[in-house]
C-alpha cells in the first residue's frame, strides 16, 4: 500500500488515534497530517517500515549492511555533511555499528528510529535546513546568529524565499476588459 492510496489513509488514521476513540485531537490531526514530524513511536515505526520495505533487497524485514549503504547511508551522509559542513560525517561502518543496539549486523525499524529525520524529513526539518541556510547566506561575521543590520544588508535573500521575482509574460496575465 503506498502513500496517499485509501489504506494508507485509514492506516494513517488508525496510526494518529492514539486514544483510540474513533476520533482525532488537535495533536492527533497533526500527526495525521504530517506523520514525519511526529513524536508518536507508533507512527515512527510505521513510516520506517515502509521506508525499509523500499530499502530491503532480501524482504527479510531489516537492512543488511550492504543494504544500508546502499539506500540508507546516503541520505543520512547527504544531511549530516550540510549540519555539520562535513567536519564530521561518521564512515557507514560507524553509523551502522552505533544504529545496530543488538549488535546482530542487522538494522530492525526501532534500530533506525534515530536517523528517521534523515530518512524522512518533515516540514520541520526543512524548517531547520532553509533557517541555517538564510543564516549562513547572510551572518557577515560568521557568528552564527543574524543581526538586523545583517538581515537588512542582504534583503533579497529573505524576499526571494517569499517572492519570485520571474515576471514571465504569460498571456494567462493579459485581459483586455470591454
Amino acid at each position: 500500500m503506498g502513500h496517499g492510496e485509501a489504506g494508507w489513509w485509514k492506516q494513517q488514521f488508525v496510526n494518529a488515534d492514539d486514544k483510540r476513540n474513533g476520533s482525532l485531537s488537535f495533536d492527533e490531526f497533526k500527526d495525521f497530517l504530517h506523520p514525519e514530524d511526529s513524536d508518536n513511536e507508533e507512527i515512527k515505526k510505521w513510516l520506517l517500515t515502509e521506508k525499509l520495505e523500499r530499502m530491503d533487497y532480501d524482504k527479510d524485514g531489516k537492512l543488511s549492511f550492504v543494504e544500508f549503504c546502499d539506500h540508507t547511508y546516503d541520505i543520512y551522509k547527504n544531511y549530516v555533511e550540510y549540519e555539520t559542513a562535513g567536519r564530521r560525517v561518521p564512515k557507514p561502518e560507524e553509523k551502522f555499528s552505533e544504529l545496530d543496539l543488538d549488535k546482530d549486523r542487522f538494522l530492525t525499524v526501532e534500530e533506525l528510529i534515530p536517523i528517521l529525520g534523515y530518512l524522512h524529513p518533515g516540514e520541520l526539518s526543512y524548517a531547520k535546513y532553509y533557517a541555517s541556510y538564510l543564516i549562513h547566506e547572510a551572518d557577515d561575521n560568521k557568528d552564527g546568529n543574524l543581526t538586523l543590520e545583517e538581515m537588512l544588508n542582504h534583503e533579497y535573500i529573505f524576499y526571494s524565499t517569499v517572492y519570485d521575482d520571474s515576471h514571465e509574460d504569460s498571456e494567462d496575465d493579459l485581459h483586455d476588459e470591454l
